[in-house]
């Protein structure tokens, strides 16, 4: 059930004060009521989403393949992803973490929403205020975003009035209407989404940034942006891309370059020390989704790893150096027992760290092509490889780059390096592979598993939305299932 699982504002508050997170520097205070706006600042940083709610999405793209050769078995329910299974929630098992994740962010950005809504802020607490609602929006909007990515089908003129997913704007609906949740239609949902973001951009505005783990308004312009690319208002996509790229820098990774000499290819990243620990930490916009630590496809023994495609992108024949490689390349011999049970690839993004690291939700990059991909569609070609320029002299070797020219593309042949780009800059970052497979027609996918077996997403197949969990269903007699 969406709702049963939710608490009471006291109970609610309580359970935040014994499970603080020092990702997110909350303060307890000594009440177990939220009172002040201090209070419910707290409530809010609670809602923030601190366990995966994405990255398993990731088994079910083109990004992932199973490496046979290790000895290392992974989980079943990996197993559920990986294979496209009708659901991903194992036998016995009604709820599903995912929408529950999703949901609860939601109740706790209603609980302030609810509070904020009838109270009147003190001339020396507004900005606090402004702060804290403006992030409930912006939460709320992130949320919602993610579920109807999920659970609907993609956004289009053709899906506006297909099932979206429920959609409570106040923490009261949870204890009003515990059962009979119904789904908004995909197009009301998404004018929610919309609306929450320019309220979150409005009120955020100004306000200094508090840390790279709750929303600013840059965060919340990044999200605009993929929101309005998502919807397909291009023009509008690029403005609010363009806000991002004018005041948030772009990461050089020739930076990395000097670890690199030190270390070796194969020492560089590894052990403590990630791509994300040096420069590239800096155009995170926003950390979401609990720790990334030695994450599922991180470690050498794991099967699923990233795709030799995603490496085979960034060894373009006179491409130049592009140093994305070091996320996925084990450099590892494959001749030797070590090189064929690590395979070609690993995802050393975070690689295992002492220190806690979390998953990247929002990013400069992402602006930059978005931008492109919106000018591409839009048949501004000119204006989209400046874009592609841009990030490209950042991520390949210093005097190895050569521009990319207008003349060598036709329309076609741009759009799709702008995807193949997409692709590997945002791999594994904030879900969005599967996304916009979805987008992207939903083409036919094969993955091979145990003992050769061969597993297929066919073109447009049903399992391209995961399944409403059996939990709301049966609270909910009259919600629509997916196919």
């Amino acid at each position: 059930m969406m709702k049963y699982r939710y608490l009471t504002p006291l109970l609610l508050f309580s359970f935040i004060l014994a499970s603080c997170n020092k990702m997110l520097d909350i303060k307890p205070v000594n009440r177990m009521v939220p009172v002040s706006i201090a209070d419910y600042e707290s409530v809010l940083l609670g809602g923030y989403p601190r366990a995966d709610f994405f990255i398993k999405t990731e088994l079910m793209t083109d990004n992932v393949y199973a490496n046979l050769a290790t000895t290392t078995n992974p989980t079943k329910e990996l197993e559920l992803w990986f294979t496209w299974a009708p659901s991903k929630v194992p036998d016995g098992q009604e709820n599903d973490p995912y929408w529950g994740q999703l949901y609860s962010s939601i109740f706790y950005a209603n609980t302030v929403l609810d509070n904020f809504s009838e109270r009147k802020p003190a001339s020396d607490e507004t900005a606090l205020y402004e702060t804290v609602k403006g992030e409930a929006y912006a939460l709320r909007a992130f949320a919602y975003f993610y579920l109807a990515n999920y659970y609907a089908e993609p956004y289009s003129q053709a899906t506006l009035k297909a099932p979206g997913v429920p959609m409570p704007l106040s923490a009261k609906d949870v204890h009003q209407n515990t059962q009979n949740n119904v789904r908004e239609p995909l197009e009301k949902v998404y004018k929610q989404i919309l609306a929450d973001i320019d309220q979150a951009s409005t009120l955020l505005a100004g306000k200094k940034s508090i840390n790279k783990f709750r929303f600013d308004l840059s965060a919340v312009q990044a999200l605009r942006a993929r929101v309005l690319f998502f919807t397909g208002e291009y023009e509008k996509a690029i403005a609010a891309a363009t806000d991002v790229i004018v005041t948030k820098p772009l990461s050089d990774m020739n930076s990395m370059q000097a670890r690199i000499d030190e270390k070796g290819n194969v020492n560089a990243f590894t052990g403590n020390i990630g791509v994300i620990d040096g420069d590239y930490k800096n155009e995170v916009l926003f950390f979401t989704g609990g720790s990334a630590n030695t994450n599922i496809y991180y470690h050498t023994m794991n099967m699923f790893k990233p795709a030799p495609e995603l490496l085979a992108l960034c060894m373009r024949p006179n491409g130049g150096s592009d140093y994305r490689r070091y996320i996925f390349a084990t450099f590892y011999d494959p001749t030797t027992s070590e090189g064929k049970q690590s395979g070609p690839t690993l995802y050393n993004m975070y690689a295992k760290q002492e220190n806690p690291s979390y998953y990247i939700g929002l990013k400069v990059s992402e602006a930059y092509v978005i931008r492109a991909e919106a000018y591409a569609r839009l048949k501004q070609k000119d204006k989209a490889i400046t874009d592609l320029n841009t990030l490209l002299t950042r991520r390949i070797k210093r005097g190895e780059f050569v521009p990319l020219q207008a003349g060598d593309f036709t329309d076609e042949s741009l759009l799709q390096r702008i995807l193949e780009e997409r692709r590997v800059e945002l791999a594994f970052d904030a879900g969005l592979r599967w996304m916009d497979l979805r987008r992207l027609g939903k083409p036919a996918l094969t993955h091979v598993y145990k003992n050769g077996q061969l597993y297929q997403l066919k073109q447009n197949d049903n399992r391209y939305l995961l399944q409403i969990p059996l939990s709301e269903l049966n609270n909910s007699p009259e919600m629509q299932p997916n196919p």
